[in-house]
């Protein structure tokens, strides 16, 4: 089993095993086929209170802020006064495109905010460990060894689900796998992320994270070399 090096058991300095958590590796049918022990720092509790402030900038970030009214300013017409102020026994009357006229403004209407909050490296790395983290703990993270499928078929992506008992669940894949993807599409409560794509709030939304082997460890990597 080819893993890199600050991954697998490799211990020069004599460490005991207690510094690793082995986690099982299994195949599409749910038989155990390897191991892959992992630094037991990514397992370290998770930050909850990162985890609620990833949530909320991520979907905050994802508003499209595209419902905008009309101000008094942006209706057309209405620039002469209706009538004079006095005398008319009508009550006085600026412009016709007032909000409380038929074709005017809308008043205190809705207008594009920005809502976007910057999350820094540190803040995004660490809810992505302390996502892994939490589905551990509970006992929902599980990793499958690399796979793809021939066609894309529904009846083989329930099958999957069935045989390593996981459900509902998030799939992150090595890579773009359509097949895949297009085999999970109409299975309710899934969602299938290339490793590329994956962040911390997908995970949240259903109760167990699966991982293909490779990108479990592309994950690790890129937490460890930043840690370094």
């Amino acid at each position: 089993m080819k893993i890199t090096q600050n991954i697998e058991t490799a211990n020069p300095e004599g460490n005991s095993d207690s510094e690793f958590v082995t986690l099982d590796i299994v195949d599409t049918s749910g038989n155990k086929v390897d191991e892959l022990k992992v630094s037991s720092k990514l397992f370290r509790p998770p930050n909850e209170a990162i985890l609620w402030y990833y949530k909320r900038a991520f979907l905050l970030n994802q508003r499209q802020e595209t419902h905008d009214t009309k101000t008094r300013s942006d209706v057309r017409g209405g620039g002469r006064k209706p009538w004079p102020q006095k005398h008319t026994g009508r009550a006085r009357q600026g412009s016709i495109r007032n909000p409380h006229w038929v074709g005017g403004a809308v008043a205190h209407g809705p207008h594009p905010q920005d809502h976007y909050i910057k999350l820094s490296k540190n803040e995004k790395r660490e809810a992505v460990r302390s996502t892994i983290s939490l589905k551990y703990h509970e006992g929902k993270l599980k990793i499958i060894n690399d796979f793809d499928f021939d066609a894309p078929k529904t009846k083989t992506g329930l099958q999957l689900i069935k045989n390593i008992d996981a459900y509902p669940l998030t799939l992150v894949t090595t890579s773009s796998k359509r097949n895949v993807y297009l085999s999970f599409r109409n299975i309710p409560l899934t969602s299938v992320l290339p490793v590329e794509n994956f962040n911390a709030y997908e995970p949240l939304k259903y109760d167990f994270l699966v991982f293909e082997k490779q990108a479990f460890i592309k994950i690790i990597e890129r937490l460890e070399k930043k840690e370094d």
